[in-house]
């Protein structure tokens, strides 16, 4: 598989989770047991799925030590305004997004997506996806880590594919086997899957007015970040969006997901943004990170607090964690 065309192609060959008990070492084996078991388990009721995430994210909490401290620590410092009660509700309800994104995924990958999902979800600012449409130029999706990653593309994917070529980008994890598995698990939502360090094949696509899928909010450090304020906090952030906004010629376009109350769901696509990119690259990257705080306001128990978001600090401050 070609890193720089990274769509899957399953036929023909034997799946992925079965490939896994060809492996000579237990712990493929074990591993398959595991995804056979996730299999099942995702075409529980819908409600009984949802229930079962809220449980497995209160089982985290209950056990989650070192990973708790890291989601108070954020809340706290993100939220400073808050009463301790308040910082505290968020804290707990986060840990039960967490384990309902985890069922989410479960979702996607063992069901129809198209057919589930796409029947109960809404589109909101249809305006903004024409808008951006009507540029003539390829378009990078601003997502974040917000509930579950794999439902947030897949649900672009099923508004996007009507009219542009769509790709992921991911994180290629170091294993080819669960690299293959989550390739074919996604398979039937994108057009392609692009590892974040593969430029060439999201600009590529970009120049041909392709839609790509981008979370730039994973703590980084290295001669493409800078500090730029995120919920009010100097924060270690990729400005490689600007540079592939730029070489790409691309519209940056952000969106969110969320669950409504009836277990529905909304796609939300925000304003392009405009004058991106500039010639300061901090203040671009200041504006992605608006950007992301606008799709995380509306529930903000439902990011992923767990992140060490400010691993890294400003030269002469303090670590936060």
């Amino acid at each position: 598989m070609s890193d720089a065309d990274s769509k899957g192609d399953p036929q023909g060959r034997s799946s992925a989770t079965i490939s896994l008990f060809l492996q000579p070492s237990p712990k493929y084996w074990l591993l398959g047991l595991v995804i056979l078991l996730l299999s099942a388990v995702s075409h529980l009721p819908y409600r009984a799925l949802l229930s079962l995430g809220r449980a497995i994210g209160a089982l985290i909490y209950r056990s989650g030590g070192r990973v708790k401290h890291i989601a108070n620590v954020n809340i706290t410092r993100c939220y400073p305004s808050l009463a301790p009660e308040a910082q505290h509700r968020i804290l707990r309800q986060s840990f039960r997004e967490l384990g309902i994104s985890v069922v989410e995924t479960f979702r996607v990958w063992f069901g129809d997506a198209e057919k589930f999902y796409g029947s109960r979800t809404t589109l909101e600012g249809e305006d903004h996806w024409r808008a951006a449409l009507a540029r003539e130029r390829g378009i990078i999706l601003l997502s974040c880590h917000y509930g579950s990653l794999d439902l947030n593309a897949t649900l672009a994917g099923l508004q996007v594919r009507k009219y542009r070529k769509y790709a992921f980008t991911y994180r290629k994890p170091s294993d080819e086997l669960v690299d293959r598995f989550l390739v074919e698990k996604r398979t039937p939502y994108a057009d392609h899957f692009f590892p974040v360090n593969n430029l060439v094949g999201i600009i590529r696509l970009l120049k041909k007015q392709g839609v790509v899928w981008y979370a730039p909010d994973i703590e980084v450090k290295n001669k493409n970040s800078v500090f730029a304020n995120f919920m009010g906090i100097p924060a270690s952030t990729t400005a490689g969006l600007s540079k592939l906004a730029q070489a790409g010629n691309a519209v940056i376009l952000p969106f969110g997901h969320y669950r409504n109350s009836d277990n529905t769901y909304t796609l939300k696509f925000f304003p392009p943004l405009e004058g991106f990119p500039s010639e300061d690259a901090v203040a671009d990257t200041r504006q992605i990170n608006r950007a992301i705080e606008h799709i995380i306001r509306p529930f903000p128990e439902r990011y992923w607090w767990t992140i060490k978001r400010f691993k890294n600090r400003p030269a002469g401050e303090p670590p936060f964690y």
